[in-house]
């Protein structure tokens, strides 16, 4: 039977109950739900000092009932308990400087030996150690109930009971107001840090969105020399591969095209007029982008083909689709068009939650997120917006953004298999459930997910920059390299975490060249990813000075970096033997990562 801990004087002892739930606070954190092995440690020799059985707290038992090391486990051979006891250590040391700073109950694992210790902190003490405000708290994320959490599930299990709880997030996700869009979409001048929940500003109800959910239209028009049969069809080909393009990206816009009674114009949002004339032996193109409701010109360009080069169609195929990309992909024409455009409110709440993949700036994050749990509440079938909350949860998992009371990855799981379900042919929602299932381990369906969403749309560099990024981290580089490749080279107004991965790949791949020219690229990169690839950068060029610089810096904006290098990357999701590589290539000029 579990028994009261006597409390540091020994005098006022602490209730079991009260260890407990101390215990399932520090698991329900960022810091530990991504690494179960600490997780098991903790659970272990807590529960065994609550027992009664702390003498038996050795090396050897933490190994065979905590980490299920076999019976003939040799604690002199294999140091895994000490190296995971100092790594347990950091991990406590990181959550009481931050998300634990004002808990009730202090935990912690004493140097030379496994048995835990508990302290309750003084009343006067949370004063001291709180910010002088506490309104921008957020809750602690419920916990769990089994003290033991090895995320081992099956993906057909799991899927099945995300269903449940998809249905469920529908019907309560009214309850949290949304915001109205800002239309600043100006750079940061230093993007935002990862920050704790005491660090989140507070999620105020603002204007709800009250327009019905829709998406832009763009309506396709063919104008110019039709009466000529051979530019007629050049014209039609080059619209049927630039329509099939553009409507792969069924999360950002509506294509309307002509064949109705009505005129393409009449309900659309933006008019895409191609005319054509043709010049000897030419084919003259000009393609104008244009505001349907007073004609504002947006975007427009032009070319001239032989008619002999325009034979067989390929080359008809690749202007489409390359004039596509540019137009509708994330980041493209369209997206650079929001901040003078007068668009559906539900694109505005797309728009924004994209530039947090930009930016990754926390109050874009925050007001992105608002928006989308508005939009929601209001048209829970707009899958869409069930994409791009489930890419925003990612970001509050992965880097802090915002964190919400529970659990980042349910939640995260549950807007994916929502997407999924409402567009089961959408690539941004397999991109949705690549994330998701990222993130939980389940790298195999990850990557089956990844591909579907290429399939799917092969033309949108997001997908391929966020699928070669996901081979990069599982040490599989060589397949990830194309993939981010072609995205930078479709994307000029590309998030700098594409360059960055691609940075890594070239490196990893020993693609000396082009590591040198993305390095340069990311040179002045502060986010944290790329104080990471500049710090393998300076490594890899022997620049002890700008290693230690980076480093430094690296250790100030992520201290769990400075704590425990491997822990922070495996938390952003790197294999171990991914990290092993970036960790061994900065230590390779004599420094330390930590």
């Amino acid at each position: 039977m579990a028994e009261d801990v006597a409390g540091p004087d020994g005098n006022e002892p602490i209730a079991t109950e009260e260890i407990r739930a101390q215990l399932d606070r520090i698991l329900a954190s960022d810091i530990f739900r991504s690494t179960p092995q600490l997780t098991a440690f903790l659970s272990y020799v807590v529960e065994q000092a609550l027992a009664g059985r702390a003498g038996e707290l050795k090396g050897y038992t933490i190994a065979v009932e905590a980490f299920g090391r076999s019976a003939d486990f040799d604690p002199q051979s294999d140091p895994i308990v000490r190296v995971e006891a100092g790594r347990l250590r950091k991990a406590l040391n990181l959550y009481f400087a931050a998300d634990g700073v004002r808990d009730p109950v202090r935990i912690a694992i004493p140097v030379g030996a496994y048995v835990p210790s508990f302290t309750r902190l003084a009343a006067s003490e949370p004063e001291l150690a709180a910010p002088a405000s506490d309104a921008g708290r957020a809750a602690m994320p419920a916990a769990a109930p089994t003290r033991f959490r090895l995320y081992a599930a099956g993906s057909t299990a799991l899927l099945a009971a995300l269903i449940a709880l998809a249905a469920w997030h529908v019907s309560r996700s009214g309850s949290e107001p949304g915001t109205t869009m800002s239309k600043a979409d100006a750079p940061a001048s230093r993007p935002a840090l990862s920050a704790t929940p005491e660090q989140m500003a507070p999620e105020t109800a603002a204007k709800p969105v009250t327009a019905a959910a829709s998406l832009p239209v763009v309506a396709v028009v063919v104008a110019g020399d039709t009466a000529d049969p051979a530019i007629e069809d050049a014209a039609r080909l080059f619209m049927r591969h630039l329509v099939d393009t553009m409507a792969r990206f069924d999360d950002l816009l509506v294509v309307k095209t002509p064949g109705t009674a009505l005129r393409p114009e009449e309900g659309a949002d933006y008019v895409l007029t191609l005319n054509t004339a043709r010049a000897g032996d030419k084919v003259e193109g000009f393609v104008r982008l244009s505001a349907a409701k007073d004609g504002r010109i947006v975007w427009t360009t032009s070319g001239e083909r032989s008619l002999a080069a325009l034979g067989d169609g390929s080359e008809l195929r690749d202007m489409a689709q390359r004039l596509a990309i540019r137009l509708v992909q994330p980041f493209g024409i369209l997206h650079a068009d929001l901040r003078l455009a007068t668009l559906p409110p539900a694109t505005g709440c797309i728009y924004q939650a994209l530039n947090v993949r930009r930016h990754m700036k926390a109050e874009e994050h925050l007001s992105a997120r608002n928006c989308l749990d508005a939009l929601i509440a209001r048209d829970p079938e707009f899958h869409p917006a069930w994409s791009h909350l489930a890419l925003l949860t990612a970001d509050e998992y992965a880097s802090g953004l915002n964190v919400r009371a529970g659990s980042p990855l349910d939640r995260l799981l549950a807007a994916a298999v929502n997407a999924v379900r409402l567009a089961p042919v959408s690539a941004r929602a397999h991109q949705a459930m690549m994330e998701a299932q990222f993130l939980r381990g389940m790298t195999e369906e990850a990557l089956k997910s990844g591909q579907e969403a290429l399939t799917r749309n092969p033309y949108d560099p997001d997908i391929m920059a966020d699928l070669g990024a996901r081979y990069v981290q599982l040490d599989r580089a060589a397949e990830g390299l194309p993939l981010l490749e072609r995205a930078v080279a479709l994307s000029s107004g590309r998030p700098s975490w594409y360059d960055i991965y691609l940075f890594l790949a070239a490196h990893l791949t020993g693609a000396g060249k082009l590591a040198e020219t993305q390095a340069a690229l990311i040179k002045s990169d502060e986010t944290p990813l790329g104080l990471i690839g500049r710090a393998v950068a300076s490594a890899a060029a022997g620049d002890r000075v700008d290693l230690a610089e980076v480093l430094r810096l690296l250790g100030q904006v992520e201290p769990l970096f400075a704590l425990d290098a491997r822990l922070y990357l495996t938390r952003k999701g790197f294999s171990p033997a991914a990290s092993d590589r970036i960790l061994t290539a900065i230590g390779q000029v004599g420094l330390q990562p930590h």
